[in-house]
């Protein structure tokens, strides 16, 4: 799930470290005996004061609980070391559940258990947790996609701007908005606007991905019975007619929408665009700079997952929308103006139990008080907990009900990039082929500073853009060829 695993902060990473060598110490050298739950150091007094209220209603259930923050981001390779050592119940970003099933450190769910996720937690959270027929995890959050958070300030008043909805009109485009930045910028008492900067991270695999999916894109992979990867399928650069020739209308199409969205009519990169990847510059760091109230570039909007340093920031102006259009018409690399609906890129946090721990493999009773236990940590009071913590979007549909949660500006912006296209607006982000962030992230860096600097080979014409598509799919592809 990349905007924990690829965004990651310098600051969270060492919170992530110390809480790692906290909870480790804590257990000694022996193998602990009690009950582990391993997820984010910022969900750790929700679950502390979930566990004494579990065990007020289950007083047989009298095994000492300790908590570690190896959870999410590091669960896979945290459990992999050495899954006996590991969380009891451990929550974990979807895209890692084949390598976590693969080792054994995951339990199914009981076909009673399978239907009591189903009936309530939202479906894609629930198939995001499915291996074949069978069900693996208990759906913690639905939140995890990209939208378009905006400044009202930057855009109101403008073409952009919907009067009788109070929001962003239907169906704009980045174009729109850097033309509504000048008319904002040329208002009395908004100047500021003149200089406004829309962020979207190009250069990073999981937003990129967005616009392959749009223009008819997709991949898949193959497993043998143990896990492991035995191929991977992508139609990012071409896909392959009956006759056997190569139809590059998806990479071709995907490479003029990101174009657009940053350059104006005559070809230049637009001065309202800020570029930015997973490192050089990184995401998280421009929104600390840019977001802030005495910018003199200040960010008017963003294409992000759920940003609390963007809520805090803007305060009263912080909105949200679904996503860009996107439009197939540039300079260099033609096209005809075709339009398409971005998808976000969708993950989901899930739960194990993890049935090596000690305390699991004591008796069958233990275990299937894991998955009581873990059945308690997903459902409405616990994901509300979370959410108020954290403003982690609950997938639990009862919990999706509540008052605040249902007018999370986010979320509610989220479901609806869900349901555009008929309930295809995002692509639910399963396992990825083993190469495939890396070579994305490539393309989509050499193909802005290409437009940028106007280097010539690999991007300034259809025909050389063609031999990079291929190679890109080409290296999304190689990991079992």
């Amino acid at each position: 799930m990349k905007k924990y695993s690829r965004l990651m902060t310098i600051s969270s990473a060492l919170i992530f470290a110390v809480g790692m060598a906290a909870s480790l110490s804590s257990c000694g050298s022996g193998k602990f005996e009690g009950v582990m739950i391993w997820g984010p150091i910022e969900h750790q007094k929700v679950y502390e004061d979930a566990t004494a209220k579990f065990k007020k209603e289950n007083p047989s259930f009298t095994a000492e609980v300790k908590y570690g923050s190896q959870g999410d981001a590091g669960a896979y390779a945290n459990l992999a070391v050495d899954p006996e050592s590991g969380g009891s119940i451990f929550t974990f970003p979807n895209d890692q559940l084949v390598n976590i099933r693969r080792i054994g450190a995951i339990s199914k769910l009981s076909s009673e258990n399978a239907s009591w996720i189903k009936e309530n937690h939202v479906a894609p959270s629930c198939e995001a947790g499915k291996i074949g027929d069978n069900y693996y995890a208990y759906p913690v959050s639905a939140d995890n996609g990209f939208v378009f958070i905006y400044n009202r300030d930057a855009f109101k008043d403008t073409i952009v701007w919907d009067a009788s909805k109070d929001t962003i009109k239907e169906g704009y485009t980045f174009r729109d908005l850097y033309a509504a930045l000048d008319q904002r910028g040329a208002q009395s008492g908004h100047e500021k606007w003149a200089k406004g900067l829309c962020l979207w991270p190009c250069g990073s695999a999981w937003y990129e991905s967005g616009a392959f999916f749009a223009t008819g894109g997709d991949y898949s992979v193959t497993y043998d019975e143990k896990g492991e990867q035995t191929g991977a399928s992508c139609s990012f650069g071409y896909t392959t007619k009956s006759d056997g020739t190569q139809d590059f209308t998806v990479g071709l199409e995907a490479a003029r929408c990101m174009v657009n969205s940053y350059t104006n009519a005559d070809g230049s990169i637009s001065e309202h665009f800020m570029y930015s990847d997973d490192g050089n510059p990184a995401y998280n760091d421009l929104v600390d700079k840019y977001s802030v109230a005495d910018s003199t570039q200040p960010l008017a909007g963003i294409v992000s997952w759920n940003n609390s340093v963007l809520r805090k920031n803007w305060g009263d102006n912080y909105d949200v929308a679904v996503l860009p259009t996107l439009v197939s018409d540039t300079a260099t690399l033609g096209g005809t103006g075709n339009k398409y609906t971005w998808k976000s890129f969708s993950g989901f946090k899930l739960m194990g139990v993890n049935p090596y721990t000690p305390f699991a493999t004591k008796n069958e009773d233990n275990l299937a008080m894991l998955h009581k236990f873990a059945k308690y940590l997903s459902d409405k009071d616990v994901s509300l907990k979370r959410y108020e913590s954290t403003s982690l979007g609950p997938s639990n549909i009862e919990a999706q009900k509540d008052t605040t949660v249902a007018s999370d500006k986010f979320l509610k912006a989220l479901n609806a990039q869900y349901n555009l296209l008929d309930g295809k607006g995002a692509r639910v982000q399963d396992s990825t082929p083993s190469n495939y962030w890396s070579p994305i992230g490539t393309f989509g860096n050499g193909l802005f500073h290409a437009v940028q600097d106007k280097t010539k080979g690999a991007y300034d014409n259809e025909n050389n853009l063609k031999r990079t598509l291929k190679s890109l799919q080409a290296d999304i592809e190689s990991a079992t060829k």
